[in-house]
This record gives structure tokens, sequence and C-alpha cells, in this order.
């Protein structure tokens, strides 16, 4: 498996089964006895090994490192993803797995904080919120001294999260 894969997909697991002779029918049993003595993990879309972990090389590691560091400089208001991570050395497959490890939350094609900001923007808005009640995209805008191009995909993203609850124009927290 590739090192900054977590899994391997479940449709490369099927297709190497039936490249080896066993039948079609026959393979989700086996994918399923695997799983029962623990021999694979099963996780979202994907199989792994039992001891696999990604592992990042120093390269990696410091790439990593600038890029969380970059879209920190201005937490609420990060950096276009794309040049900022090219400009870190990060490649789209580090990309994927900063993700995958939860460091990294995308709101937008090119909008994405850190996992750190994205906590604390949620932190800072609950806090609006319960002393001020229902929240506006405006308010929310003002209490994290950014612009509507990062405050409507973070409140969307919340939506989808389920931390809070879109009425109209205001938004609650649950």
């Amino acid at each position: 498996a590739h090192p900054l894969a977590r899994t391997v997909p479940r449709a490369v697991v099927d297709q190497a089964a039936h490249a080896a002779g066993c039948p079609d029918t026959v393979i989700d049993e086996l994918v399923a006895w695997c799983e029962g003595r623990q021999l694979i993990i099963r996780e979202g879309a994907g199989v792994r090994l039992p001891d696999h972990r990604v592992a990042l090389d120093t390269g990696q590691r410091q790439a990593r490192d600038a890029l969380l560091a970059a879209l920190d400089a201005t937490p609420f208001a990060p950096p276009g993803l794309t040049a900022t991570a090219a400009t870190a050395g990060v490649s789209p497959a580090l990309l994927r797995e900063m993700e995958a490890a939860g460091q990294l939350v995308r709101l937008g094609a090119d909008i994405a904080m850190t996992a750190t900001a994205f906590d604390d923007a949620t932190a800072v808005l609950r806090q609006a919120a319960t002393a001020e009640g229902p929240l506006t995209a405006s308010r929310a805008r003002q209490v994290l001294a950014t612009s509507r191009k990062y405050v409507l995909p973070l409140l969307e993203e919340l939506d989808r999260r389920n931390v809070t609850v879109r009425r109209g124009d205001t938004r609650t927290f649950r």
C-alpha cells in the first residue's frame, strides 16, 4: 500500500481477489471472514491491515507543519489552500492525509482551516450565540473579524456536522 494511504479501496481488494481466482460470489464472505478474525480492518469504503499506519517522512512532516503554520497565521481568513500547499511542498496525497487525520478542515475548493482554527472559531461563535442568541452570517463575520468568503462555508460546515441548525437567516447551536 501507498505509505500515505490509510486504506485500500474495497474495489481494489475485490479486483485482487478476483484476479487470484476467487469467485465473485465468495469475495464478500472472504472479506467478512478476514474482518471477523481481525486480519483486516474496515474503515469507510476501504480496508487496511491492523498494523498499518500512515508514515510521513521528514520532508512530508516539514511540509505539513509549514502548511499548518501558514494557515494558522490568519486562522479565520486563511490563504488559498492550493497555492499555500504548493508553496509548503504539500502533495495532493499529503493534503488528503491531513484531512483524513483531522488536521485540516476543508471548507471549500480552495479554503481550509486547521482543525485548531475550526475548533476555535466554533467556540467563539458558540460563546457569541450563548450571549446574544441565534447568529446571522453577518454577526458571525463580525465576531470572527473575517469576511463572508470564509464565514459562509464555515457556517455551512457547522450545519453539515449538526453543530448548528439553520433557521432562515440565523443559526442556533445545538
